[in-house]
């Protein structure tokens, strides 16, 4: 793993029984069918291990899925009503909506407050990506200058000047448990909830 998944990991509680952990990408086939270099290395370290999932059920993390653009929990573009909209084009700062575009979002996750986690993706180098978060009772965007993992520690360690989410089941919350989609299908089958 890297730093910024280490710090994550100790942060989370991250379930992933044998066979159920994990995603495998062709990172080069969802990089040119979502139009980027390459993907963060923090996340894709993340993908590997955990794959798409949930943090308690309120924090959902997707994955590329090249040739499966509708599946759940995947990555994407913000769709054309999102671009062409004078709502979601609301900024908590003015001079970060001068500075980013709508185009440039690549949606990697959302909440169960209806938030979208996106990536800034207008620098060539993927790791140097900023999370911005739609926040849907914040008042518009806002960028953080920090990568997926790192995002989410520090959420949990309500490390930023306050919450970035409508939600704030993780906030401050110190840890969190992280579900494989494939794991909580597997236990919804066999009638365990959570």
């Amino acid at each position: 793993m890297n730093d910024k998944l280490d710090r994550l990991a100790e942060r989370a509680s991250l379930l992933h029984p044998a066979g159920e952990a994990g995603d495998e990408v062709d990172w080069k086939r969802a990089a040119a069918d979502l139009g980027v270099v390459s993907f963060p290395a923090d996340y894709r370290a993340f993908v590997a291990a955990f794959g798409a999932g949930s943090f308690q059920d309120c924090l959902f993390v997707s994955v590329p899925r090249p040739g499966d653009p509708t599946a759940p929990l995947t990555v994407g573009r913000l769709p054309e009503d999102v671009l062409g909209s004078d709502v979601m084009d609301a900024w908590q700062r003015t001079e970060e909506g001068d500075r980013h575009r709508l185009e440039d979002m690549l949606l990697w996750g959302g909440t169960n407050g209806a938030d979208a986690l996106c990536w800034v993706t207008s620098d060539p180098d993927p790791d140097r990506w900023p999370v911005a978060v739609w926040a849907r009772q914040g008042g518009g965007w806002a960028v953080y200058e920090c990568g997926m993992t790192e995002f989410v520690a520090r959420v949990l360690e309500g490390d930023f000047a306050e919450c970035p989410l409508s939600v704030s089941t993780l906030w401050q919350k110190g840890s969190a448990r992280f579900l494989n989609f494939r794991e909580e299908k597997r236990r919804l089958d066999e009638g365990v909830d959570g």
